[in-house]
């Protein structure tokens, strides 16, 4: 996208490498990818840096099969993109993304033209994970103070499940950062 790069703050990105335990990555206004830990792009291949969220929910076909609710975590994505679009919707990165999305995926064009507006902060997502199976995560957001629009996304799993069970063993599997 065309405009000036976002950039995650270098203590910022310590701590989201450092996150170990949990899948973290920081956002950033249209929901492109500027900063994620090992079990994060290890979680989902379109959360690793230089990705976007939206982008890659409507064009990238494993991101279909890896969301056992897609047309939830669509919508979502839709409405979010629009909650942080609200103060520049005449922005030309917003206008660029939409304008691909809408030409591309008639997905996209439907959900947005629904208008609908709203940031989750909390939820639950579940994944069809193709190396350890099904994964129900629970996910938190917050915002990055004296960021224009950051956000880390920090995605755990209940203690004791299964689901923490197979988040261990996609941690097991990530090189170990020096």
């Amino acid at each position: 996208m065309s405009g000036p790069a976002e950039v995650v703050s270098p203590m910022v990105r310590r701590i989201v490498d450092d996150w170990a335990g949990h899948a973290a990555l920081i956002v950033g206004r249209y929901r492109d990818v500027l900063a994620a830990n090992a079990l994060a792009a290890a979680l989902n291949p379109g959360f690793a840096a230089g990705r976007n969220l939206v982008r890659d929910s409507f064009l990238d076909p494993a991101a279909r099969r890896l969301y056992v609710d897609w047309r939830d975590v669509a919508l979502g994505s839709v409405a979010g993109l629009r909650a942080s679009a609200g103060e520049r919707p005449d922005d030309p990165a917003l206008r660029e993304l939409v304008g691909e999305l809408s030409v591309r995926s008639e997905d996209f064009r439907t959900m947005w033209a629904r208008h609908d507006v709203h940031a989750k902060t909390s939820g639950m997502k579940r994944y069809r994970h193709p190396a350890v199976g099904n994964l129900d995560l629970e996910y938190q957001t917050f915002g990055v103070n004296g960021t224009d629009g950051q956000v880390l996304h920090v995605f755990s799993a209940e203690p004791g499940t299964p689901s923490a069970d197979g988040l261990a063993l996609l941690r097991m599997t990530q090189p170990i950062q020096t």
